[in-house]
Formats: structure tokens, C-alpha cells, sequence
């Protein structure tokens, strides 16, 4: 047994821990299914104004807000603009994490 940092909050635990017992970060990925980060920016670019790719992570909730919001936004300008903002902001995210994936594919 060793004791290692959590990379979130600093503070010391189990490595055979599954989480921080202080923020409750996993270090070990607990996803299944292995999401690969150039789909997900792919759909980012492309269908991002629809939420596709936050149903592809997994956050479905906000999937919903933002499918919403594009189709709205056919008819109403404002909703469509913060679906395209909110999409960009996504894709941004998603370069700069490019060689942290687990960033994007962990956080709920």
C-alpha cells in the first residue's frame, strides 16, 4: 500500500482507495466503454449547436438543454446563439484537454 496525492484537493490517501475520501476524485477511469476524444470533437464541430456531444459523454441532462435550445433556435435567434457559444466553449475544452480525455469522458 502507498500513500499517493489526490490530484484535485492535495490530500494524502490509499492507492487502493477508488476515491478521495476528502473530494471523492477517481484516479481509475470507471468508464466502460472507451469514448475517443477526436469523435467527440468531431461531433463538437458539427453538431454541437444540438448537444450531440454531450449525449455522447454521457450528460444527458445538458444534451437535453442544448437540443432544446438549437432547435429553438431555428426559429428564435437568441437561444441558437447560446447553444453555437455554449458548443464552442465545448470544443475549446476538449482541444486543450486533448491529451487528458478522462477531464472531459470523468466529469459529471
Amino acid at each position: 500500500m502507498v500513500m499517493i496525492y489526490c490530484r484535485e484537493c492535495g490530500k494524502k490517501y490509499s492507492d487502493t482507495a477508488v476515491a478521495c475520501p476528502k473530494c471523492g476524485y477517481r484516479e481509475k477511469s470507471d468508464i466502460k466503454v472507451e469514448n475517443n476524444i477526436i469523435v467527440y470533437l468531431v461531433l463538437t464541430w458539427f453538431l454541437g449547436f444540438v448537444g450531440i456531444h454531450k449525449f455522447y459523454v454521457g450528460k444527458n441532462g445538458q444534451g437535453i438543454a442544448m437540443l432544446i435550445m438549437g432547435t429553438i433556435g431555428w426559429f428564435l435567434i437568441i437561444p441558437g446563439i447560446v447553444s453555437c457559444v455554449w458548443a464552442l466553449v465545448d470544443f475549446i475544452i476538449g482541444i486543450c484537454n486533448i491529451k487528458k480525455p478522462n477531464k472531459i469522458f470523468n466529469s459529471k
